[in-house]
């Protein structure tokens, strides 16, 4: 197969260490034209709405397999036991870049881990690599061509070479076993900071292992969605079938970016068939060069690094291992004969009665044992770019063209990235019907066009300008409840067939998820993820003036303009000085079994603040807080039924955030005008009344008459009391540790003084839980029935099978409107991908689950 190295430069000879490090030298420049930005558009993209509906996590996805015809198999058989590790850097790298800037071009790097299994070593011997190297290169060009509208860069940080199997992982018959064991097993070489010169943010495994075996699966590479950035998911396996593999490399790779397939139905929604040319198509047959990445692949990639989910990627390596420049048709290792046993068989070679229009086109190769028939595969199976051809050619995608006309031109005079931009075009109206929506304008890298792997345009793509900024009703709907609200519409139940009513959920939502719509059933614990983006100019939250603009959280002032600073003071107006308003604040220290009144809270008043400390920090001490309407509706632990968890209560519009009664500090806040008077109770339920430590304050208009409960207001009431002692500051509550079965929320409780410095002085007694219980709720499991017999005797039929969701205990009781059906396969696929449950918090919903079978038969 060649000798090792053979065409690499003598400076990029590898050093092959037992145990050690394999040693490359520094990389070599290919001439490359980087692209500068073009005029802003007047016009903008379709408001999208890529992750689908009822999806949500930690990044987490569909799992997809990605066959492909082949026609050969191998037999691994383990060499002397070796682990390859690149050499250890001593460089360290630039400062860490925590946050990516929304709607703004970044230069991304993907640090990768390549790992080559036994069957690997024992097909390319010494040569090993080399050619996952040049596979690299290969995926590393297309993820540098301009129709992905990012920059990506691809980096190796890392390379291990497993000459004995036991030492590897472990290749199942099962693709998706094979994923979960690699994944597990590459964890143990990351380095846990991200600044560690070796820290990777993907592993990517290849083997000559054939995923199902018996030659009965056409699997070829096997990777999960949306999972890069996350070092227990970021991974993929791929099945290596010589330099064809780059392309499989790279498919799989854009799914861990979050693309799914071209023919996915966002996708065609929102721009119509994309054919089987591009990077991410189903069946991939020919790739078009000229366009590698379709424009759903290019916005899924956008909107996955603009929400802040390719974070990692913003730090560049110190010093990578460089990777071949050269085609690699003009090497040793990839000689025609050479072409035909990496993808049939080491028993093949090339077929020497190439017609002229097959040369370069068209791949044939035949068995060395003289046999007259020729294989090929797809129909499409072209040389390898760079192999020689007729009288001083070289191919270049199918086709046999002059030596001179591979050589790059390099366009001279570009300094400046924003060299050859153009002046903003007039912004156009995004929706012109919601306060806070604005002008929105954006620009494309093409002037130039990045060329030859060159820069793509780094900067500022899109901007915006806020319009319709006038207030909506204070005593209406939220836009965000009016959002939820319209879901009541599809007669979602819950297990009993009662009807689910949706309202907005803010309580425990990621602070990354704020602009997805989250909704919860009103009065119930379950919730799901009805749109990944919330309409444009919903705000973010109800304690922030930030609004949602393109699923991104964008700073904006109190008159809804984007990037004002202008913020509501103690009175609620806008841009006041905190004149208009005076304080009320107040206690309670004693109480009767039953209900009693604290406080009765004007219309208007702002900043609320209630909070019932437990008695000497024991939770459940009997004392509750609660809180009714005027006309005698209880909004909070009315009826003497005590809600335990944090929530949310909705009041024309306004939120007031409620701790749950699980805590040492029960709390009541709300950070806007309150639309109608409330009246808060302490609600004392304990045989052994313990007494309660209740403080309120809030502000309201100097002109609102305000006195206490029965008329018993103090001078003192009004005036404002400075606070004397430190306290336990609160920070927020963390995502659950698990969305099903028990899991665990923490926060910050720090000790604080009036000036806000830390201090010691905190009655340890009283200090408030930093940890709780949540998530408490079982985990749905998937039964599925048997494959019946397939639909038809010969070509491509259909079988099917049954399932049945529900709880470990309810296993056989059907969920209503809860699960996702499964997809069947064609009856000439065979071997099934397990389902991989996504449970939503204590939702009943599960993400899109999807097996992708595709077949293609050897001509």
């Amino acid at each position: 197969m060649g000798t090792a190295g053979q065409n690499l430069p003598r400076h990029l000879l590898p050093c092959r260490l037992k145990g050690d490090a394999l040693q490359l030298a520094k990389a070599w420049c290919f001439p490359a034209v980087k692209g500068c930005w073009g005029k802003w558009e007047r016009n903008h993209p379709p408001h999208t709405n890529p992750w689908g509906k009822s999806s949500y996590g930690g990044g987490g996805g569909n799992r997809v397999l990605n066959p492909s015809p082949r026609g050969r198999t191998t037999s691994p058989s383990p060499s002397a036991a070796r682990l390859g590790r690149i050499r250890p850097r001593r460089a360290e790298r630039e400062p860490l870049r925590r946050r990516a800037k929304r709607f703004v071009s970044q230069a991304r790097y993907v640090e990768t881990l390549l790992v080559a299994d036994a069957s690997m070593v024992s097909f390319y011997g010494e040569d090993v690599e080399n050619h996952i190297l040049t596979l690299m290169s290969m995926a590393a060009r297309i993820y540098k061509h301009p129709s992905l509208k990012n920059s990506i860069n691809l980096v190796v940080v890392k390379v291990l070479v497993v000459d004995e199997a036991a030492a590897g992982p472990e290749v199942s018959d099962n693709g998706g076993l094979t994923l979960r064991n690699f994944c597990s097993w590459q964890q143990k070489f990351n380095p846990l900071s991200d600044r560690h010169p070796e820290h990777y943010d993907t592993a990517i495994l290849l083997t000559r292992q054939d995923f199902c075996g018996h030659q009965s699966c056409d699997t070829l590479g096997v990777a999960d969605i949306g999972t890069m950035c996350d070092r227990n998911k970021s991974c993929s396996v791929i099945e290596d079938e010589g330099l064809q593999a780059a392309y499989t490399l790279a498919h799989e790779l854009g799914h861990v970016l979050s693309m799914p397939h071209d023919d996915s139905k966002t996708c065609e929604r929102l721009f119509g068939p994309l054919g089987k040319h591009h990077m991410m198509a189903p069946l991939f047959i020919h790739l078009n060069k000229t366009q590698p990445w379709s424009p759903c692949s290019a916005m899924y990639l956008t909107e996955f690094l603009d929400g802040g989910h390719g974070d990692c990627l913003l730090d560049a390596p110190a010093d990578p291992l460089a990777l071949p420049a050269e085609l690699p048709g003009r090497g040793p290792l990839y000689s025609l004969d050479q072409q035909c046993q990496q993808i049939f068989g080491k028993e093949f070679q090339h077929c020497p009665n190439t017609t002229e229009e097959d040369i370069c086109a068209q791949l044939w190769c035949r068995t060395d044992s003289g046999e007259p028939l020729c294989h090929t595969k797809n129909g499409s199976l072209p040389w390898a770019d760079g192999t020689p051809c007729k009288a001083g050619g070289l191919c270049w995608d199918g086709r046999c063209v002059p030596q001179d006309a591979l050589k790059p031109q390099v366009m001279e005079g570009i300094g400046d990235r924003r060299a050859g931009a153009r002046p903003f075009g007039f912004p156009k109206p995004l929706t012109p019907l919601l306060p806070s929506l604005g002008l929105f304008s954006y620009r494309h890298c093409d002037s130039p066009k990045p060329q030859h792997g060159g820069r793509y345009c780094e900067g500022q793509r899109a901007k915006y300008q806020s319009c319709h900024t006038d207030e909506c009703p204070p005593d209406g709907k939220s836009f965000r409840e009016q959002q939820c609200e319209k879901y009541n519409s599809y007669n979602f139940t819950d297990l009993e067939g009662n009807r689910l009513e949706w309202v907005p959920k803010y309580a425990g939502v990621s602070p990354r998820d704020r602009c997805k719509l989250f909704c919860r059933a009103r009065g119930r614990s379950e919730f799901k993820v009805f749109e990944a983006k919330v309409i444009d100019g919903t705000l973010c939250g109800p304690e922030t003036l930030s609004i949602c603009v393109h699923g991104q959280c964008i700073k904006a002032g109190c008159d809804h303009v984007v990037g004002s600073s202008k913020k509501l003071d103690k009175c609620g107006v806008c841009g006041g000085n905190g004149s208009t308003c005076r304080k009320i604040s107040g206690s309670l220290n004693r109480s009767k079994y039953g209900y009693n009144d604290i406080v009765t809270i004007p219309a208007g008043a702002t900043n609320i603040d209630i909070k019932q400390r437990s008695h000497r920090g024991v939770r459940h001490d009997g004392n509750y807080l609660a809180l009714r309407t005027l006309e005698g509706k209880y909004l909070l632990n009315g009826d003497f039924a005590i809600s335990a968890m944090e929530q949310d209560i909705l009041i024309k519009g306004t939120i007031l955030k409620y701790s749950g009664s699980m805590t040492t500090l029960e709390r009541l806040q709300s950070f806007r005008q309150l639309p109608e008077p409330l009246t808060v109770q302490l609600l004392t339920i304990a045989s052994e009344v313990f007494p309660p430590k209740v403080k309120y304050t809030f502000f309201i208009p100097k002109d609102v008459p305000f006195s206490k409960q029965k008329g018993k207001e103090k001078k003192s009431a009004n005036v404002i009391r400075p606070m004397l002692t430190s306290q336990w500051v609160l920070g927020d509550w963390s995502e659950c540790s698990k969305t099903c079965g028990s899991g665990w929320q923490r926060r910050t409780v720090d000790c604080r003084d009036v000036e806000g410095q830390t201090s010691s002085t905190c009655d340890r007694a009283l200090k408030p839980e930093d940890i709780k219980p949540c998530g408490d709720v079982p985990c749905p499991l998937w039964r599925l029935g048997p494959w019946s017999p397939c639909s038809q005797t010969c070509g491509e039929g259909v079988s099917r099978r049954s399932r049945v969701g529900g709880f470990a205990d309810k296993i056989g009781i059907p969920l209503q409107k809860a699960w996702i059906g499964w997809p069947s396969p064609p009856c000439s696929s065979v071997g099934v991908l397990e389902p991989e449950e996504r449970f939503i918090g204590c939702g009943f919903s599960l993400g899109d689950n999807s097996l992708i079978w595709l077949g293609a038969g050897t001509s």
